[in-house]
């Protein structure tokens, strides 16, 4: 048994370590923190060393790697349905530890460019989320979604539809509460008692 782990590890690593970012970015999109996503990547490449010997088809590699991970986030929160955020001074100690230095007006113009799309994407539940990260992000084909996630071809185009149709009410909610405040702003407020 050790003889054989030893002699599948380069096979393993050679297989497994080029998906590392993949799994990465998509428990971060499961989790919302950096925290929980490293270590159900840990978690998930201990979990796929260990059973190595099951992988059948090697160019199925990225599709087992990727149900592992969302069996394990699965698993994760069947424990911890109550599960914590990050509180806001670790986040913030992390942040100075491990983000190159920017100028506060960058960072804050990058910020709020991407931050209506975000919580947005985040509003939706785990299901569309998943789908829109793999089919967007990681430019997956409706067949290796279905594959990855065990589920018809058929609900992978369906959840990918109503994940847009979501994204897409919250940033019209958003934009019209945005002209409502700009209109408002600008001195044009409604009239009342007409």
């Amino acid at each position: 048994m050790i003889f054989k782990k030893k002699a599948s590890e380069p096979r393993f690593k050679e297989l497994a370590y080029p998906h590392m970012k993949l799994l990465y970015n998509v428990a971060l999109k499961y989790t919302g923190n950096v925290f929980d996503a490293e270590d159900i990547v840990q978690e998930t490449y201990l979990m796929a060393f260990k059973k190595f010997h099951q992988l059948k088809e090697p160019s199925k590699c990225k599709s087992w790697l990727l149900r592992i991970l969302r069996n394990n986030f699965l698993k994760t929160c069947q424990k911890n349905k109550n599960q914590q955020r990050l509180s806001e001074t670790d986040y913030i100690e992390f942040l100075k530890n491990h983000i190159r230095q920017k100028g506060a007006d960058e960072m804050l113009l990058e910020k709020s460019e991407n931050k209506t799309l975000n919580e947005a994407i985040d509003k939706l539940p785990v299901k569309y989320r998943e789908v829109l990260a793999l089919y967007y992000m990681e430019d997956m084909l409706y067949k290796e979604i279905a594959e990855v996630l065990d589920i018809p071809m058929g609900t992978v185009m369906s959840r990918l539809t109503r994940a847009r149709e979501g994204i897409k009410t919250t940033l019209l909610r958003a934009h019209t509460k945005k002209n409502i405040v700009t209109i408002n702003f600008k001195g044009q407020y409604p009239k009342h008692g007409v």
